[in-house]
């Protein structure tokens, strides 16, 4: 996948944008989804409780970061000058990391959820989900802007785009069967072609609730540090590759 976007770089088209951005993707570190493997293997002869099903997930925050937001019962002091004993527990509790239990609200699921039957068992119901035989999406659970990605991607390789050309998706399926059909009469490969163009306009998230709840999983690496080590190890490549060519010259 990388390579893919490297030719870009080297075909000077990064100043092309097909569609608005507007569309969300998830990507995957690897090391994420050995993780999910081996959780996977631990879990197959174990079951999932009804009731946690109503037990909210926290936040996935490894690229990100947390961001709490201010209530009436926890809020930070700001500019009040002769704050209360009230007020000075809620900027207690919003430093802290605190939640009062007010703010602990059980997930509300409608039945169109996919976890609608289980969640809603009566209180008295001990029986579980059963994990083996199970599908699962595994992502990094940090969901992008495709061509914010992209640039990311090129940034981490040393390469800054010129100024944005933006082509609407209509018109870049238009390009592309055009590109495929003249491939097909000349006999090479096309650049430009409606997969690609689907890839780079399609939203492509998924929910990864089904893992985080029934194996555990949370991502070890986040997308940042995640695209860092990708680029990093594929500029090591790329030098590799220079290397032998210059030795070969040498020969």
């Amino acid at each position: 996948m990388i390579s893919g976007f490297y030719q870009v770089v080297l075909n000077k088209q990064t100043r092309f944008q097909v569609g608005d951005n507007a569309n969300l993707a998830d990507f995957t570190y690897v090391g994420n989804v050995a993780h999910a493997h081996l959780l996977a293997v631990d879990k197959l002869d174990k079951t999932y409780p009804y009731l946690q099903f109503r037990e909210p997930l926290a936040d996935i925050t490894l690229s990100v970061g947390s961001a709490r937001i201010p209530t009436s019962e926890v809020r930070p002091l700001g500019p009040n000058k002769n704050p209360s004993e009230t007020d000075q527990l809620a900027a207690k509790r919003f430093e802290s990391g605190e939640y009062p239990e007010s703010d602990l609200r059980p997930v509300l699921r409608s039945k169109m959820d996919a976890w609608a039957d289980q969640a809603n068992r009566e209180d008295s119901d001990t029986g579980g989900e059963q994990i083996a035989g199970q599908a699962f999406f595994i992502t990094n659970g940090e969901p992008v802007y495709f061509w914010d990605f992209t640039r990311t991607i090129w940034r981490n390789l040393g390469h800054v785009p010129p100024p944005i050309w933006t082509i609407p998706s209509g018109l870049g399926i238009v390009i592309a069967t055009i590109a495929e059909y003249v491939s097909w009469f000349t006999g090479k490969e096309p650049g430009f072609t409606k997969f690609r163009v689907a890839q780079a306009t399609l939203n492509r998230n998924y929910d990864i609730e089904k893992a985080r709840r029934l194996l555990g999983y949370e991502p070890l690496v986040g997308l940042d540090d995640g695209m860092k080590r990708w680029t990093d190890w594929y500029k090591g490549e790329l030098e590799k590759q220079n290397l032998v060519q210059e030795s070969e010259k040498t020969k």
